[in-house]
């Protein structure tokens, strides 16, 4: 079968279309025939060596796809052949089969669009979670959302329309901030030509955010604890500019009379509370399925051109998702 793979980490030209076996599923384990797969950031950052968890090399890149069920384990009993499923947290979504452990594989009805289930998991469990898991944002509250016109801002942003809570969006351009916009943010700041501490505070009348969402780190915390209302959190879920360059101790305490905080979040944390998983999921297929919320596919790419995916992804042009097709 036809597969992206990486033998060493580095840049685009790591990246190869191969031939490669197809996997056989194991006892608990599902192979899916895949249908679109989603391109994630950290399929980036695999491809450049500094994800969390690196795989060992070679590695077949690719951590969520849609897809039929081709065959299962002879423990599985709750997927059959030929059922269309989302894949999600499994590395080897980039090739035209994938083996998954069964609790990683949820069914789709087949009326869905399999591009857009290939799109939501990853993006749209990751905002849920941030929301209303780590967050506890209430109707009316306030939230600082970074990246807000990529794949997991897309989703942040209907999911809080939903929520009625209001989202500050931070993009890098005009153009992504009128995608912002669209998708239904209440306003949005160009972080490269306006002051995002003073626009925040004129947003919110000096209150400040109740909760600020945070892909980048690098050097932004200490500005996300300066625009924190009392009592507000920051949640730091990726890291696009890098680790935080900040003396975290000292940052917060500059701000302790304000009581407030910051946590990581990481999707593996609910992928490993099953109960969570699949009721949470549930919720967001429902909303997929009722039109609340619907992935943006910037661009749909054939599997052969994932390097290219991967240029458009780290040259900041893309907004919403990136679909890649076996």
């Amino acid at each position: 079968m036809k597969a992206i793979q990486i033998n060493q980490t580095g840049d685009t030209d790591v990246i190869k279309y191969v031939d490669i076996e197809r996997p056989t599923p194991e006892k608990t384990q599902v192979l899916i025939k895949t249908s679109a797969i989603g391109v994630t950031y950290g399929d980036i950052m695999v491809q450049h060596g500094v994800y969390p968890i690196m795989p060992d090399l070679p590695a077949t890149l690719g951590f969520e796809c849609s897809g039929i069920v081709e065959s299962v384990g002879e423990d599985v009993t709750d997927l059959v052949v030929g059922q269309s499923v989302a894949v999600m947290g499994t590395m080897g979504c980039y090739a035209e089969y994938v083996v998954a452990d069964a609790t990683m594989v949820m069914p789709v009805p087949d009326s869905i669009d399999k591009d857009l289930v290939a799109a939501f998991p990853i993006t749209y469990l990751t905002a849920y979670h941030m929301l209303h898991s780590m967050g506890r944002i209430e109707k009316g509250q306030t939230i600082l959302l970074y990246a807000a016109a990529g794949g997991v801002g897309t989703a942040v942003i209907q999911l809080a329309r939903l929520a009625g809570v209001n989202v500050i969006g931070l993009t890098s351009s005009d153009d992504k901030a009128s995608y912002a916009k669209e998708q239904g943010a209440s306003h949005v700041i160009n972080y490269k030509t306006e002051d995002v501490v003073q626009r925040v505070k004129e947003l919110t009348d000096g209150k400040g955010v109740n909760l600020v969402l945070n892909s980048l780190a690098g050097n932004t915390l200490a500005r996300d604890f300066e625009v924190l209302a009392n009592m507000g959190q920051i949640i730091w879920f990726g890291f696009s500019a890098g680790y935080p360059q900040e003396n975290l101790t000292e940052v917060v305490g500059n701000h302790f009379m304000k009581s407030t905080g910051i946590r990581t979040f990481t999707l593996y944390n609910i992928f490993e509370n099953q109960e969570i998983f699949s009721s949470s999921f549930k919720v967001l297929l429902n909303y997929l399925n009722e039109g609340k919320i619907k992935p943006h596919i910037h661009e749909i790419l054939p599997l052969a051109e994932a390097a290219r995916a991967h240029q458009l992804m780290e040259s900041s042009v893309v907004k919403g998702r990136l679909v890649l097709k076996p």
